[in-house]
């Protein structure tokens, strides 16, 4: 089975938590958050920023959003 591209939205406590379970097992992740700094570990671990939320779409075949606020 071929893993999927994963795209998170939101790296707050949550997201970060599961994107860094997600590359940890091997699955290329991709990530946006508002403030770039938050996700700056994810990116040091293998995970690949993107500038937009449609960037972020475009490369990704599954996306989870976990954000707190609108």
């Amino acid at each position: 089975m071929t893993k999927k591209t994963i795209g998170f939205v939101g790296t707050g406590v949550m997201g970060k938590s599961m994107a860094t379970h997600l590359i940890n097992n091997g699955y290329e992740v991709n990530v946006y958050n508002r403030t770039k700094s938050k996700a700056d570990e994810l990116v040091e671990i293998g995970a690949t920023w993107c500038d937009t939320i449609a960037d972020l779409s475009m490369t990704s075949d599954v996306i989870i959003s976990i954000v707190g606020y609108p």
